[in-house]
């Protein structure tokens, strides 16, 4: 009888240990260099800060202002409009309902100039300022303060 020559069982079981133990090796490498990579590549390049929320301006616009002009040289007149920046809803919704007052304290303040105290870029802007302070005053004794941060002119003429 013919004898087959078969390699011994104990040789093939090493060579299949010593490729199983070389693609844990390998796979243990790849994992710890992924890991390795991942961490310096999230600690170089921190996430930016979300950039803060503004919120949208509230403008309240008024009507245009026609009034007479207190002067020494004859009949003078404004004709402006006016914006008002506010800071909330809430002063926005006293702003429309209390209208009649908030145009009458205008209108007062406006007809009480003079040509020339509108006539500078300072006169226009301590107009605006004293518009403002008008308007931040109560409604009412109730009433909180209104939140005016601006009055913005969208025209102004004096003739």
């Amino acid at each position: 009888m013919a004898k087959t020559l078969n390699p011994p069982a104990t040789a093939n079981n090493g060579k299949r240990t010593k490729l199983v133990l070389a693609g844990i090796v390998v796979a243990a490498a790849l994992g710890a260099g992924s890991f390795f990579l991942g961490s310096l590549l999230s600690n170089r390049a921190p996430a930016a800060p979300a950039a803060p929320v503004v919120p949208a301006p509230i403008f309240v616009a008024l009507d245009s202002f026609t009034v007479n002009l207190k002067s020494d040289d004859g009949d003078r007149f404004l004709h402006t409009g006016l914006s008002v920046k506010v800071a909330d809803a809430a002063t926005q919704a006293r702003i429309a309902e209390y209208l009649p007052e908030v145009r009458s304290r205008v209108l007062l303040l406006l007809s009480a100039k003079q040509p020339a105290d509108l006539a500078t870029v300072e006169g226009k802007q301590k107009l605006a300022q004293e518009i403002r302070q008008s308007l931040a005053l109560p409604f009412a004794p109730a009433l909180p303060a209104q939140q005016v941060l601006d009055v913005l002119f969208t025209s102004f003429v004096v003739q």
